[in-house]
Formats: structure tokens, C-alpha cells, sequence
């Protein structure tokens, strides 16, 4: 069984963050503009994808907006029931 929440027939992998955080860093992309076009206070997404700690996982709504502002498909962090 895969651990994380279930949303709808999608369970959100607990490890969605950490993938985000990865594509995040690999692709240098600018937490202070992704903070401004998506609405997400900046420390939430350094907390979120920046500390290496992890100190904050993201929500579902928050990774939903941070992939279309990536335009990446959040389904690539999620698996079929």
C-alpha cells in the first residue's frame, strides 16, 4: 500500500514535496517569482522545497498551483488506487 492521502481515485505520495523540492532545484527555478505569481508566501515555499530539513510538507492546493505554475503535471506525483 502506498502511504499518503487519497484524493479522489489519487493517493498524493507522501513524498510529493520532496519530488517538487528535486524538480525545483534541478531546474534553478526562482522561489521568489513562484511566490509572486502563485500567491505562496515565500518562506512557505523556501520551508516547503528549499530547507534541506524539510521542515514543511506542501498542501495539495499549494502543489496543485506550484505544478501550473511549472507547467508540469501534478498526476507525475501521484499513483492510481
Amino acid at each position: 500500500m502506498v502511504e499518503g492521502r487519497v484524493v479522489g481515485n489519487v493517493v498524493i505520495k507522501m513524498g510529493a514535496t520532496k519530488s517538487l523540492a528535486r524538480y525545483v532545484q534541478e531546474n534553478s527555478v526562482n522561489l521568489s517569482a513562484m511566490s509572486r505569481e502563485t500567491g505562496i508566501p515565500y518562506m512557505a515555499l523556501y520551508d516547503s522545497l528549499a530547507n534541506k530539513k524539510r521542515a514543511r510538507l506542501l498542501s495539495f492546493d499549494e502543489a496543485l498551483v506550484i505544478c501550473r505554475f511549472l507547467g508540469v503535471n501534478p498526476m507525475d506525483f501521484a499513483e492510481e488506487k
